[in-house]
């Protein structure tokens, strides 16, 4: 788990905007903290999609620092 976390957390500066938001959506899923400061910086991300991800992500985990 520990190496899949750290790929999707560099899939969300993936050139595909696909890519970016199915990182998103994974980082969410995992629930893991580290995640939460990656998925921050992804809320300005130009895909609409990849920013609702991040956002939803966010709120899987639960993180004060997403507020």
């Amino acid at each position: 788990m520990e190496s899949s976390i750290e790929s999707l957390i560099q899939d969300l500066k993936h050139e595909d905007i696909e890519v970016r938001k199915n990182a998103a959506w994974g980082l969410g899923e995992h629930g893991d903290k580290r995640a939460v400061e990656p998925l921050i910086e992804a809320l300005k991300d130009s895909d609409w999609r990849t920013r609702r991800a991040a956002a939803n992500s966010l709120g899987k985990i639960k993180d004060v620092r997403a507020v």
